[in-house]
């Protein structure tokens, strides 16, 4: 054994990680690939972090059953050998090969070993062309690490397959015209060069998409637009190149600009691995689909009732991107929420369509990034006042601006809006299929944090909302749906003022429908210097919106008991007098007088 730069050999590694062929019951050891810029990098990771992300605790630490082997950045900073997987060395950041090791193992038999090779700020026209080495001559430099370790396995008696490529890159290509546009022809090319090479023709790729998260999904739209569809031509050209959605996983803020960043950071890491490893799996036959539980005792309600439905939709808040299902008990208040809601019914589409319910279940966390958006909190509250039963149809995608859900939209690189209709028809037909009479009820929308952020999506913001829900009160056969706007809270990470110039345009709809309200969102926590409401925020805000809700359909019941009574007219005597804009005044006068007294006794009983 020629000699080390790490502490230990790769014979004393493969002895103690368990990999040799006799420890391994004769097991081929499968050797992935992990290649690309800096989002295969781990820029603005820290692995000191990844403890604080609920689903991800432990995932930072070694893990001694897998070899890794890695030459990152320009310098290059290198492990020299094979350690086992852990954050890099010398800078202690993270890309996605922590998480994506730890999912299949735990999902497939057979040891793991990755070899990662990234360097940020790289293009594939220049830096990573295996015809014409220049630039950083990313081609030549993977190549001979990846023949250096191989043959260390060879050479140590460890048998051993090329399982797959992990690619992530493009960001810089986009930024480039004439790159963009020969990205696709690019990439085949570096495949076929992979391929050939290494002598593995029938090796898989997997094509991480670049995120529309990041600030370039705002001021180069066009060019990720065109980038994606190279991508995508080439995943669809070659039966073993797969592509990999990310716009739907977490995605850092830069704080001090108080704008979108150019990474995934720490968390957003963490699930992209999780993303390369659901790609994976599914190519060896692993089912990586998530239900939720069904119905213990089937459905709620009486076949030939009414169901009152609820379509929840919006970008990043409104999925639950930040609201982590993990720490909801730690508010007692809400602690049941982390089980099913039996009585009330939920589908879901979420991540644009990258996770969905295949049928109805009881509402509740729907196994997501171990995330949950107001909906739970809403679904609690509407249903311990209604005696109809209550259905929820989630639609989302935590990164799809208002552009995206246009219903012929001409600037979409997330087009939402006609497979988003589908799945909610479908849904509401499968209820009557099971004999129920859905009724529409609302349409509650949480907007999207990157409109208020990019200008051009927050000066037209007015006229998409009014344009997408004109459209979906045609489309679903519901003149009169309610629409409940929420506010972003002040507090978030953008800045304020581009957060009121959304709330204006929002509140310059309400004023010309009447059937479309601006709900504010003054006392919701949010996390210090969070793009999302968080946890308890988003608890707070379902609740907020169901109270909402309640108030329209029967504004006498001014205590939220569900009934119209004495205690409502005890709490307008406690507002008496002026209170112009106040509950209590329900008849408009500006007043808590005998009149308001008088609509409490008109709408006396349960509510509607």
């Amino acid at each position: 054994m020629k000699t080390r730069t790490v502490t230990i050999s790769l014979l004393a590694a493969a002895c103690v990680l368990g990999l040799t062929d006799d420890a391994r019951g004769g097991e081929t050891l499968r050797v992935f690939l992990l290649a690309g810029q800096s989002n295969a990098e781990g820029a603005d990771t820290h692995a000191s972090q990844v403890d604080t992300f609920p689903p991800f605790i432990g995932a930072g630490a070694p893990q001694s059953d897998v070899l890794f082997w890695y030459e990152t950045s320009s310098e290059p900073l290198t492990s020299g050998d094979w350690i086992a997987l852990q954050p890099e060395l010398q800078r202690q950041i993270l890309g996605p090969e922590l998480t994506f090791a730890r999912k299949v193992k735990g999902s497939s038999s057979g040891p793991i070993a990755i070899i990662k090779s990234t360097q940020g700020g790289t293009n594939l026209a220049v830096d990573w062309d295996p015809d014409n080495p220049a630039g950083a001559q990313l081609y030549e430099r993977t190549m001979t690490l990846m023949q250096t370790a191989l043959t260390d396995l060879t050479n140590d008696g460890i048998a051993w397959t090329l399982e797959g490529v992990l690619w992530h890159q493009g960001e810089n290509d986009m930024l480039n015209n004439e790159y963009v546009a020969q990205y696709g022809a690019r990439l085949t090319n570096l495949i076929a060069r992979f391929r050939a090479d290494l002598a593995v023709p029938d090796l898989k790729w997997f094509v991480g998409a670049t995120s529309d998260k990041c600030i370039w999904g705002m001021d180069f739209r066009d060019n990720m637009q065109i980038l994606r569809s190279q991508q995508l031509a080439a995943a669809a050209a070659d039966p073993l190149v797969h592509f990999v959605a990310t716009s739907h996983l977490a995605f850092k803020i830069n704080i001090g600009q108080l704008q979108p960043d150019y990474h995934f950071g720490t968390e957003g890491q963490l699930q992209l691995g999780e993303a390369y490893a659901d790609a994976y799996l599914s190519t060896i036959g692993v089912d990586v689909t998530h239900q939720s539980q069904e119905f213990c005792c089937g459905f709620p309600g009486e076949p030939g009732g009414d169901v009152r439905v609820f379509v929840f939709a919006g970008q990043r808040s409104m999925e639950g991107e930040g609201a982590h299902v993990a720490h909801i008990g730690n508010y007692p208040e809400f602690a049941a929420l982390s089980t099913p809601q039996e009585d009330v019914l939920y589908r879901y589409r979420l991540g644009g369509g990258n996770h969905t319910s295949t049928g109805w279940a009881p509402l509740g966390p729907a196994d997501y990034l171990g995330n949950f958006g107001p909906e739970l909190s809403f679904g609690q509250v509407v249903a311990s006042q209604l005696d109809d039963t209550v259905a929820v149809i989630k639609v989302t995608h935590s990164a799809a601006v208002a552009r995206d859900w246009l219903p012929a939209p001409t600037d979409a690189s997330l087009p939402q809006y006609d497979d988003s209709i589908a799945f909610i028809q479908t849904a509401l037909g499968n209820l009557q299929l099971h004999g129920f009479n859905p009724v529409l009820e609302a349409l509650v929308w949480v907007p999207g944090e990157h409109d208020a952020w990019w200008t051009p999506f927050r000066v037209e913001y007015a006229t998409n909302l009014q344009t997408v829900v004109n459209q979906m009160r045609v489309d679903l056969g519901a003149p009169n749906l309610r629409c409940l706007v929420a506010e972003l809270a002040d507090d978030l990470v953008w800045e304020t003022s581009r957060l009121n110039e959304l709330d204006a345009q929002i509140q310059t709809v309400a004023a010309s429908d009447p059937l479309l309200w601006f709900v504010g969102s003054t006392g919701i926590p949010v996390p210090p210097l969070s793009p999302t409401f968080g946890t308890e925020g988003t608890l707070l805000l379902g609740e907020h919106l169901a109270e909402f809700y309640l108030a329209l359909v029967c504004p006498a019941d001014l205590d939220g008991s569900g009934d119209v009574g004495f205690g409502d007219i005890l709490q307008i005597i406690a507002a008496w007098g002026p209170c112009p804009g106040c509950p209590e005044d329900l008849s408009g006068n500006g007043i808590a007088d005998f009149a308001d007294i008088l609509a409490v006794i008109g709408a006396w009983g349960p509510c509607p």
